[in-house]
């Protein structure tokens, strides 16, 4: 699935093929290739310094790379809860949390747009890699805002620019796809730097806006194992709805082109991560 920005021309995704491609995906999300998103979840809370607690809410949990540390970080007197449209990523999240033993949360099917809780009920609100597929990013950003108690706390995970996601894996893929003319796009841009992600989340109302960006090396064992994580993500939606003689032809010249950049231990991707947090409340402190 390509970045919204500049490219009209292709098919928006829709809520259905949003909850389609992740239904499909849940058995082997963050299973196929490195641990990805656990990791950057599991750091993304580590920023956050929860003290315990506290009252959190996961936005697009998914299986549970943000939900299972947040459980871990605000123990036995806290609790998270996690929302998401695909029903099938719930059920592996849960399985997920019960493996280590973890029982402080609650998981709803559920529309970030539409996020069915009364004001301040919550002392946190994350969203990890998910703010690219809602459809109204600013009214997904207004209902975070409004279930935050004063001074509450965000954060979010997005895709850096420098580098882009995995470059030049999803651009070589990109570039293909619109070749093939058979590319489907988030709702929104997929890609953000520390200025703009700042920008965002101050249109919602959080003040006290911190930012880090994060550069990674992330290596996957072979073009195998790199379109098995394709088949995990948006770009499925792009891969599977091509009919099977044509699938095999785009994968065979995908290759081609990923070939001459393989290392003896494999292909390397370039990602960089904006990590942003700020508060429902400017005169609330956050250090990152």
């Amino acid at each position: 699935m390509t970045d919204g920005v500049g490219v009209a021309e292709l098919m928006v995704a829709t809520k259905h093929q949003v909850e389609e491609i992740f239904d499909g995906a849940a058995e082997r999300y963050d299973r196929e290739g490195p641990p990805l998103f656990r990791e950057w979840g599991a750091h993304l809370i580590e920023l956050l310094g929860f003290a315990g607690g506290e009252r959190v809410l996961d936005v697009a949990t998914g299986t549970g790379a943000v939900l299972a540390p947040a459980m871990q970080r605000v123990g036995r007197f806290g609790r998270v809860v996690g929302v998401d449209l695909s029903q099938n990523m719930l059920d592996e999240a849960e399985r997920v949390a019960r493996a280590q033993d973890l029982d402080n949360f609650e998981l709803y099917k559920m529309d970030a747009e539409r996020l069915e809780f009364r004001d301040g009920i919550f002392d946190g609100v994350t969203c990890a890699f998910s703010l690219f597929f809602f459809h109204d990013l600013a009214a997904a950003l207004r209902e975070m805002h409004r279930v935050l108690r004063p001074g509450g706390h965000i954060g979010v995970a997005v895709f850096g620019d420098a580098p882009p996601p995995f470059d030049p894996g999803w651009r070589i893929f990109a570039e293909q796809a619109r070749a093939y003319g058979g590319a489907i796009r988030t709702p929104q841009r997929v890609v953000y730097t520390p200025v703009e992600m700042q920008t965002v989340l101050a249109s919602a109302g959080f003040g006290e806006i911190k930012t880090a960006l994060e550069k990674y090396d992330v290596v996957f064992a072979s073009l195998d194992a790199w379109w098995a994580f394709q088949l995990t993500l948006g770009n499925r939606a792009t891969i599977l709805q091509m009919a099977d003689a044509v699938r095999a032809k785009f994968q065979a010249e995908y290759f081609d082109k990923l070939r001459p950049l393989l290392r003896q231990d494999g292909l390397h991707l370039g990602v960089s991560v904006v990590y942003a947090a700020g508060t429902a409340e400017s005169n609330s402190t956050l250090e990152f």
